[in-house]
């Protein structure tokens, strides 16, 4: 699986042009008007799991800054709003999402 099988889904905020893009269901980011990504969000099912991941991704700086919250914008418990996250490690969350999911579906 590469990330050209990944479909984005894109849902308007605003009618001057914010984005919410899913690429899976525990990844998805925030464009401004100009495409620019903005912030990037990571799902999770326990808070401890949203936290292993914040303590991992500002230590090794894979962002500028990220917070743990009750989710917002995904439909898991809870989420890390990132900002600055490289393209490629939300790439490789997504897919990797993607990939787990499929295999769930499978074994069902």
């Amino acid at each position: 699986m590469n990330s050209s099988e990944i479909k984005v889904k894109k849902i308007e905020l605003t009618s001057n042009g914010w984005t919410f893009n899913s690429l899976s269901p525990r990844v998805g980011t925030i464009t401004n008007p100009k495409g620019r990504r903005i912030t990037s969000y990571f799902g999770f099912d326990f808070k401890e799991k949203a936290d292993k991941f914040l303590k991992w991704i500002t230590c090794k700086e894979k962002c500028s800054k990220a917070i743990v919250r009750p989710s917002e914008r995904l439909t898991t418990p809870w989420e890390v709003k990132a900002w600055d996250v490289e393209e490629s490690l939300i790439v490789e969350c997504a897919l990797k999402d993607l990939k787990e999911n499929a295999a769930i579906t499978i074994a069902v």
